[in-house]
């Protein structure tokens, strides 16, 4: 290979002359602070040529960010890196996924190694997407990933079109957010994004590419943290490259946490000294001499400064050629790689300098458009400039986004431009953007970089603040509150800035302090127009936080101003009674909601009649469970008018849900699930995780203990959400012990301690843990321990709720620990309880309960065998096996033992069904104190692997898996959420020992040429 020598016609001169680039009309007294030294003073030492610059390079691969020379493709010491992606690429196309992260300093080959395994990935015909962090992005939530999934290039795409909708959060305004959580605040998104790349995957194996990982902001990493542990499940390769920086814990979790080998880490290390010398040799096109090599030695390795050194020296004519060897004149020292890197930049002219910086200050990833706009230059004259940057090696071309070779460039061009002139760029670009119509967070992105004009900021934020903070609640609160410290309060328009402000403060969960702001909104001269606005954001923020009465209050208030028209009064008043509900005076709560229900009838407000409906439905239900609670419920639920925000109305849905469930209506429950399925996913916040406490109640009482591990896995992984996480652990803490695992039951309840769960949705399932804790303290023997904390709630109540009426489905175990601790009075009192709810509902639940109480107490089999029917035909299996149980011990102590014997083995068949080892355990032991031991056939208490060891559900997910749908197909069909479905692919790998659905498919496959059904049980 030939040295290109430096020619005439290669050479520009900073004197020739050409075509002329108009100079930059923004601006004009920021124009000189731009044009200033070239920082190039660690070069003394090389011979300079001033008078003229060589374009023409060696054999030089740019790749990405970083140059790397190439020998026929194959990057210089990097071959086994490449190695692993390509066996990572293979794996992917056979159909199991895999997640690799390339580790390494700057200038090492990240960028490279990630380009070239991209390409080679495209050879194969593995569909790549790419994506490149930008630094000025990291405020911006979910800018780094959904630019990867291009969900603002393919508008027509309707997959994407609908997660362009979630990310923007419309459903979300004025919804309390989560605290301190990025994956909690923005669940529902991250869900909409893990759906796309499972929905891409359903169309082929799929690779994402991904670089400079650490400048991605927190959302996208909490997307990427989901999909590298899913990738076991999917034909998804993630590779991802980032710096070892400090403070970048987030990245640092995702590529170093080992998950079950399908996540290996390439830590790319200095290049040794046979790679120098070949990299040398190729880039000069022969050997190098001693006095280069020996300067070489300073690049320690990084093949970014041997390229960039090198040519550097050809750029000055220092290299010496003779025909053998390519050397450096005696004297030479090594300049810094800052100073290398921009060495090129000096033999810029002024204007393409120029250009350079303002789009170094706008940052990667800007358009040409965009910059075209910011300094006032034509779009054709813009492009010649950028044409001479790129022939220079500064910029690449990318498209229509623009991109600087190597960060360290755009960083060195970025500290030449003075603070007061960024200032002014970030608010040029700032006002381009808004005037052309550019989403707001791009916009914002600007202003919080800028100094920015007042007028302009609060004029913008009076337009763009509400979708502002649905898409990026923090950075709207960021300016909203530069904007109230700039804006005067005595001006028409900083009411509704006050507005924004604390609605930004509740989406960004800081509840205490929007409420503090409404609340001086509204003690400085409030209003009129603003009053109610205000008002609510005090009552949304001390609800949502446990504080129902501060709510109540300020309902109340809201109530006697005369400001305030008469439909807010009564939508106020139908809310004052949610808050004395959840206050536990359900007397008063139902006087209220009767009087709010009358005014809302006579205004035609369906609004306030939804809410009080609401109320009666619960108190009612609560007091006498019956089909005119239910009905009330169901009013309730269908009025869904456009006024009424979707929080509501899924409020209103799930409530409805747990009166089915508790009445043994399990196809309503199902079908009103279904039905808020998809709304929950795409609003998140506390809904989602309720949707799958919901579903997960269902499948535990139903018997489908499974399935509610699975709703229970779901619900906790929602992003952290401190809402409902009590009652999820809680309950999968209950599974735990009845299954006979209690260091995981007592894990659950210790976990659930730190939680500090204050809304007022959780205190009505704090029985969750209740239950668990006494269940606990039985199955270790302590059951005076777990009869005490029992009393207790029932007599004193659970929160502010009252426990006779919350706790009566635990009167059996009531009845039953009272009995064996002699207190025949109690039991008699708690049997009473559960007939009075029997009587009300009707329910067979609720039948079976009393049924079982008399027969403990009266010791009659036979209503014991009742309350094993009511229980059966409900179904509630748990509680069947359980008297079935007591009746079998009641035979006994009859001298009835055969009949004892038939009754304890259909106990622990059904104990053995649900997988209730401990439960098993208790009847054997129970029985076998009266001389019955379990009939001649041994019961099984479940498979743990093998086709026999999955449930319906998990077979039905397995028969899709092969048909070829994506998960949210999946959840489609069965009604049930993505994520669920996840957790269930998982199970059904982690149960046959396979490492893809492509295996899932061939066994179903293999089963149905065998003649058998894949759901078959």
């Amino acid at each position: 290979m030939s040295v290109r020598r430096p020619t005439g016609g290669a050479t520009w001169r900073r004197s020739c002359t050409g075509p002329h680039v108009p100079g930059f009309r923004m601006y004009p007294a920021s124009t000189a602070a731009l044009i200033d030294e070239r920082h190039l003073s660690e070069w003394r030492s090389l011979a300079t040529h001033n008078q003229g610059m060589c374009y023409e390079t060696p054999d030089i691969a740019w790749l990405g960010g970083e140059v790397v020379a190439s020998f026929e493709g194959c990057l210089v010491g990097r071959a086994a890196e490449l190695a692993e992606l390509s066996r990572l690429v293979e794996s992917t196309l056979a159909g199991e996924g895999q997640a690799a992260f390339v580790v390494g300093e700057a200038g090492l080959g990240k960028t490279a190694v990630l380009e070239q395994a991209a390409a080679a990935a495209e050879r194969r015909s593995l569909r790549v997407l790419r994506g490149s962090a930008q630094e000025r992005e990291q405020a911006c939530p979910f800018a780094f990933i959904s630019s990867c999934l291009r969900l603002e290039e393919s508008p027509s795409d309707a997959r994407r079109a609908r997660v362009a909708e979630v990310l923007r959060g419309d459903a979300r305004y004025g919804l309390p957010g989560a605290k301190g959580d990025t994956a909690g605040a923005y669940a529902a998104t991250i869900e909409a994004m893990i759906g796309l790349v499972e929905d891409l995957c359903a169309q082929g194996p799929l690779a994402l590419f991904l670089d400079d990982l650490q400048w991605a902001d927190s959302a996208s990493v909490a997307v990427l943290h989901k999909l590298v542990c899913s990738v076991h499940q999917l034909p998804l390769l993630v590779v991802g490259a980032h710096r070892p920086v400090s403070g970048v814990g987030e990245v640092d979790q995702l590529s170093r946490s080992p998950i079950a080998g399908n996540r290996i880490l390439l830590e790319l290390a200095p290049l040794d000294t046979k790679a120098v010398v070949a990299l040398l040799a190729d880039l000069c096109g022969r050997p190098a001499g001693p006095r280069l090599r020996r300067m070489a030695e300073g690049a320690a390795g990084n093949p970014l400064y041997l390229t960039e050194l090198i040519a550097a020296l050809r750029r000055e004519h220092a290299i010496e050629t003779g025909e053998a060897t390519a050397d450096i004149a005696a004297g030479c020292s090594l300049p810094s790689l800052t100073a290398l890197v921009t060495h090129r930049l000096r033999y810029l002219r002024d204007d393409v300098l120029q250009m350079l910086r303002v789009a170094s200050v706008l940052g990667a990833g800007c358009t040409t458009a965009e910059l075209a706009a910011v300094v006032d230059l034509p779009l054709r004259d813009l492009l010649a400039v950028m044409a001479e940057a790129e022939a220079s090696g500064v910029l690449r071309d990318t498209g229509q986004r623009l991109r600087f070779r190597h960060e360290l460039i755009r960083h060195a061009l970025y500290d030449a431009v003075p603070g007061s002139v960024r200032a002014m760029l970030h608010m040029r670009a700032a006002q381009c953007l808004a005037e052309a119509g550019a989403a707001p967070e791009r916009v914002a992105e600007h202003l919080l970089n800028g100094l920015p004009s007042p007028d302009f900021l609060i004029t913008w934020l009076e337009g763009s603040a509400a979708r502002l903070t649905t898409r990026a609640p923090a950075m709207a609160l960021r300016l909203l509150t530069t904007a109230l410290e700039l804006g005067d309060p005595m001006d028409a328009g900083y009411a509704n800035l006050r507005l924004h402000h604390a609605l930004a403060q509740l989406s960004c969960g800081l509840l205490a302090e929007a409420e503090e702001s409404a609340r001086c909104a509204l003690a400085k001269a409030p209003d009129p127009g603003w009053e109610s606005l205000m008002r609510w954001i005090v009552i949304q923020a001390a609800f949502a936080r446990g504080r129902p009465d501060l709510a109540l209050a300020e309902a109340r208030a809201g109530c006697r101003s005369p400001d305030v028209p008469a439909i807010e009064a009564v939508r106020l008043q139908a809310f004052g009674a949610v808050c004395l509900f959840a206050l536990g005076d359900l007397t008063e709560a139902g006087a209220v909601a009767s009087r709010a229900r009358r005014a809302a009838d006579k205004a035609g407000d369906s609004h306030a009649l939804a809410g009080a409906l609401h109320v009666l439905a619960a108190k009612r239900f609560l007091e006498t469970p019956d089909a005119e609670a239910v009905e009330l419920a169901r009013q309730a639920s269908r009025l869904t008018p456009d006024t009424m925000h979707p929080a509501q109305w899924m409020g209103l849905q799930l409530a409805l849900v747990n009166y089915y469930v508790d009445l043994d209506l399990g196809h309503d429950a199902q079908r009103t699930l279904a039905a808020i399925r998809i709304p929950a996913e795409h609003t998140g916040g506390m809904f989602l995780p309720w949707y799958h406490l919901s579903c997960a109640l269902l499948a535990f009482h139903t018997g489908r203990w499974d399935d509610a591990l699975a709703e229970i896995a779901s619900g906790l992984d929602c992003g952290g959400q401190d809402a409902l996480s009590r009652a999820l652990r809680a309950l999968a803490a209950l599974i735990a012990v009845h299954r006979g695992s209690r260091p995981l039951a007592e894990a659950h309840l210790t976990a659930l301690l730190s939680e500090d769960d204050n809304s007022t949705v959780a205190a009505f399932y704090e029985y969750l843990p209740l239950c668990a804790g006494v269940l606990l303290d039985e199955a270790q023997g302590d059951a005076q321990r777990a009869y005490s904390r029992l009393v207790e709630a029932f007599d004193s109540g659970v929160g502010h709720l009252p426990g006779q009426l919350i706790l009566s489905f635990l009167t059996p175990d009531l009845v039953r620990l009272a009995l064996a601790q002699g207190d025949h009075a109690n039991a008699q009192r708690y049997a009473a309880a559960a007939q009075r709810r029997a009587d009300h509902s009707g329910g067979l639940y609720h039948l079976g309960d009393a049924y079982r109480c008399q027969g403990l107490l009266s010791g009659d089999p036979d209503l014991l065998m009742e309350a094993v029917r009511c229980y059966r035909n409900a179904p509630r299996p748990l509680n069947e096996a359980h008297a079935l149980t007591d009746a079998a011990e009641l035979l006994a102590r009859g001298g009835r033992l055969d009949d004892a014997r038939v009754l304890l083995d259909q106990a622990l068949d059904t104990f053995a069904q649900i997988g209730a080892v401990w439960d098993v355990a208790q009847a054997t032991s129970r029985l076998r104190a009266v001389a019955v031991r379990r009939g001649s056939h041994r019961t099984r208490t479940g498979c743990r692997d093998g086709w026999e060891a999955l449930t319906h559900t998990e077979r039905l997910v397995a028969a899709h898996v092969a048909e070829g749908c994506s998960n949210p197909e999946i959840a489609a069909r069965l009604s049930i959420a993505r994520s669920t479905v996840s957790t269930h692919v998982s199970s059904i790998l982690r149960k046959l020992a396979m490492t893809s659905r492509v295996e899932i498919a061939a066994e179903v496959t293999r089963r149905q040429k065998s003649g058998r059904s894949p759901s078959q049980d």
